[in-house]
């Protein structure tokens, strides 16, 4: 290991812990809490294994979590395809910015690459809110 060590906490993301790996050319960090005790370490392959999902685990968790739990809106219309990590999403929703909400948060999933939007939505809303 470097000295000194190179250091993250719990509640980094993946990516501030990739980029601190990349900007200090290290392959493991020492994940420290408040107090600077050692509670881990997070490897390359460690993050590597959590960008890289399964494309059925990643579809489930958009309809699940995303879709049907997160989102208090009509979504039943919207179709869910996952290819290498890439998202699509097709299909009809109330509002375009409904629409807008659900890609957002579709490109923070754990492993989604990109995201290819072709939803479609009834009332366009959101050119009213970009006028104000």
């Amino acid at each position: 290991m470097t000295s000194p060590a190179r250091t993250t906490t719990p509640g980094a993301t993946i990516t501030e812990a990739a980029r601190m790996m990349d900007e200090h050319g290290v392959k493991r960090l020492a994940v420290v809490d408040r107090e600077g005790h050692l509670v881990g370490i997070v490897s390359q392959r460690d993050l590597l294994k959590m960008l890289v999902r399964d494309d059925e685990v990643i579809a489930r968790e958009i309809r699940d979590d995303i879709l049907q739990r997160t989102l208090w809106f009509e979504t039943s219309g919207v179709r869910v395809a996952v290819v290498h990590g890439v998202v699509t999403l097709r299909g009809w929703m109330d509002r375009r910015s409904e629409t807008q909400i659900a890609v957002r948060l579709t490109r923070r999933v754990s492993g989604v690459a990109d995201v290819i939007d072709e939803l479609m939505w009834k009332e366009n809303d959101a050119t009213a809110r970009e006028g104000r």
